[in-house]
């Protein structure tokens, strides 16, 4: 354990001379200055190891008992540190203030984090924290958490969460998104359900209203499918006109559909031409301060390509609130091609496609039967979808009125005299 605890605090071996060395023994320990590690050479000297700290008192004593010292090493974490700073005072310096600086600008913003989020874009997010002074370069001790969140999320009805959590340079946003109501039926509203497209009906159920058509009519788009007008039977023998009830029309329609789509595009397009010309910019940015260089580099052909690319700074692997960004850009000319007529076609082709599932999705309805046309002329491809579908065609439309007014003049009572 002393051997540890020399080894921490330093010591060095030196070697004594003098007629009367054990002098210089006895005055150490009248001084109470430990030593060990004694071996003597001969008559007139002795080597042995004293702590470091208790090198310059030794010199006195030497100097009272009339003996010279000769240091033969140091040992030691301490000797070890003197020997690293000893002439190297710029490298000490300079790493001083490295390390001040890793612990100031670690207490700055670097990264913004938003997890949660599936409808409402980053952007959106971001740029409402940026208003609330939640942003890279900000300084993380002014930022109130709970205060900041607050204000962020008054600015963004879409959600109906959000936390802000600073771990050094990154702040992590946590958001919950609003669920979303069902529709509710407006029942007080008085609706017919039209058709949305041309068809054959092959079921029609009513849950309210009065259907006006049957299975396997051909409805044209915009007929009435279900009405929102009742009329109200009089009863037999009555001499009361009830009039009509109207209510929202409520039910489902699936018909059998045909459905066209086209899409065109030219024959010739377009290509780049790179022109070999090139040049580059520089921009520094350091916490919110946005420093260019050699901004004014242009292409001479008017027409380039820009490519940009940004490098954090890290010092001892921590990221710095700086960023070195490389702006280039590449000069290049057009030139008319022609096309690939086949892929072209068969581009059209699935593109199409795409557009006829999301119109199926949206109607839930199912493609049956797919047929296409491909035409060239005035130097235009166009490509048309011939497609039979089952799908849903009602739509709600409402009309004007109240639930429960009825209609018609009532008829007084008349008594026959004689």
């Amino acid at each position: 354990m002393k051997k540890l605890i020399n080894l921490l605090r330093g010591y060095v071996e030196l070697r004594a001379t003098g007629a009367f060395p054990e002098r210089l023994l006895n005055l150490c320990a009248q001084n109470r200055l430990q030593f060990w590690r004694l071996r003597w050479l001969d008559e007139t000297s002795f080597t042995f190891r004293v702590a470091l700290r208790d090198r310059k008192r030794l010199d006195g004593l030497a100097q009272r008992a009339m003996c010279d010292l000769d240091e033969r090493g140091r040992y030691g974490a301490s000797a070890l540190a003197e020997r690293l700073v000893e002439g190297r005072w710029g490298f000490l310096l300079g790493l001083g203030l490295c390390v001040l600086a890793v612990g100031f600008l670690s207490r700055f913003v670097l990264v913004v984090e938003v997890t949660g989020n599936e409808r409402v874009p980053t952007a959106v997010i971001l740029s409402q924290l940026q208003r609330a002074g939640v942003r890279p370069g900000a300084y993380g001790p002014a930022i109130r958490e709970r205060e900041a969140a607050s204000n962020a999320l008054l600015g963004l009805p879409e959600l109906s969460y959000l936390a802000v959590n600073i771990y050094g340079t990154r702040a992590e946003i946590i958001v919950r998104e609003v669920e979303k109501a069902p529709e509710l039926l407006e029942e007080d509203v008085p609706a017919d359900i039209v058709a949305a497209a041309d068809g054959i009906i092959e079921n029609i159920q009513t849950d309210a209203g009065r259907a006006m058509f049957q299975d396997g009519d051909v409805v044209a788009k915009g007929e009435t499918l279900i009405s929102g007008v009742l009329d109200l039977k009089e009863p037999e023998g009555g001499t009361v006109d009830l009039g009509s009830l109207v209510v929202h029309a409520a039910g489902n329609v699936t018909a059998r559909t045909w459905r066209t789509l086209e899409e065109t595009i030219p024959l010739t397009s377009q290509v780049k031409e790179y022109t070999g010309e090139e040049s580059r910019s520089w921009g520094l940015k350091i916490l919110w301060f946005d420093l260019d260089f050699f901004e004014n580099s242009s292409i001479s052909s008017g027409r380039y390509d820009k490519i940009t690319e940004t490098a954090e700074l890290t010092l001892f692997g921590q990221p710095m609130p700086a960023a070195l960004t490389t702006v280039t850009r590449r000069g290049y000319t057009l030139r008319e091609e022609p096309v690939d007529g086949e892929q072209a076609a068969k581009e059209l082709e699935e593109l199409l496609r795409f557009r006829l599932e999301e119109l199926m999705t949206a109607r839930k309805g199912e493609v049956l039967r797919t047929d296409f046309v491909t035409r060239q002329e005035d130097g235009r491809l166009t490509v048309t979808l011939l497609a039979e579908c089952r799908e849903e065609i009602g739509r709600t439309v409402e009309r004007e009125g109240e639930v429960g007014r009825i209609y018609g003049t009532p008829q007084e009572d008349t008594k026959e005299t004689g």
